[in-house]
């Protein structure tokens, strides 16, 4: 089957809206893209326009499925935005949803930004309390696959790390469908339950964990890196980080994700290219 170039200007962002040519569009995959398209002035493609020699327009990448083109980009110095889940902001339903220019965490070092966004989020930020056992929060399969790690050996080695450091009892909560994990059981309860401190790679747990008052140790790009301590030697004596750090944290990270309207009215695209 031959397929065409996208009819776009070198500098249009091409917004990808299905995993195969010939297939129809997904609608939960359109909700993102068309609206992420409308802001952009983008041009919505297929996988396999996007991806056609000799095309390296901007790219619009929606959720992990398309890692395939994340990799692509990162190899080739290709310009993308990805979108995904917020980080915060969703206690009642989900309205936010993070964007991030040339990676799929925010894992930059925190830029001063006010509070205006800030404020329009609903969030719980808690104060640090004690607790006696380690968190694992491994990410999805999907997710470790991005950076071509096995989840399963990754808990092993990262207990056998942990068990170096400390003597405290370890508890491994593999990550689960959203539905499930906001109805019971939640990352709330289970930070809760005794937990002195989480640790992860690149789950946005780690955000979860630092917001409701439980120190977290990171292991590989992610967006609460900055607030975190970053190694398993750290285990017994964790960063704490401070409430204006905090604060300022969640101030840079409310300017990364951003609602369908803010992404339809180019909201998103100018703050996205700002700086």
């Amino acid at each position: 089957m031959s397929i065409p170039y996208p009819e776009a200007t070198p500098d249009q962002v091409l917004c990808i809206d299905r995993k195969i040519h010939d297939q129809p569009v997904k609608e939960r995959q359109a909700a993102f893209v068309n609206r992420f398209r409308d802001g952009c002035d983008g041009v919505l493609v297929s996988a396999q326009q996007a991806s056609l020699p000799g095309v390296n327009n901007p790219l619009c990448i929606r959720g992990m499925k398309f890692q395939s083109a994340v990799r692509q980009c990162w190899d080739s110095g290709r310009t993308f935005y990805y979108i995904d889940n917020g980080y915060f902001g969703n206690l009642r339903t989900k309205v936010w949803f993070r964007i991030i220019k040339n990676h799929v965490h925010d894992i930059r070092p925190i830029i001063e930004r006010p509070g205006d966004r800030l404020k329009l989020c609903e969030y719980n930020l808690k104060k640090f309390y004690p607790g006696k056992k380690i968190l694992v929060a491994p990410p999805s399969v999907k997710s470790f696959a991005l950076w071509h790690i096995d989840q399963e050996q990754w808990v092993a080695d990262t207990i056998a790390e942990i068990k170096k450091h400390t003597d405290r009892p370890i508890v491994v909560r593999e990550k689960r469908p959203r539905a499930d994990r906001l109805k019971e059981d939640t990352m709330e309860e289970a930070l809760a339950d005794d937990i002195h401190c989480l640790v992860t790679y690149n789950s946005v747990a780690a955000v979860e964990a630092v917001m409701q008052g439980k120190p977290a140790i990171t292991l590989g790009p992610n967006a609460a890196g900055v607030v975190c301590s970053n190694s398993l030697s750290e285990i017994e004596n964790p960063r704490i980080p401070t409430y204006d750090e905090r604060d300022a944290w969640l101030r840079h990270l409310s300017y990364c994700q951003f609602t369908f309207t803010e992404m339809s009215n180019g909201t998103a695209w100018r703050i996205l290219n700002e700086g």
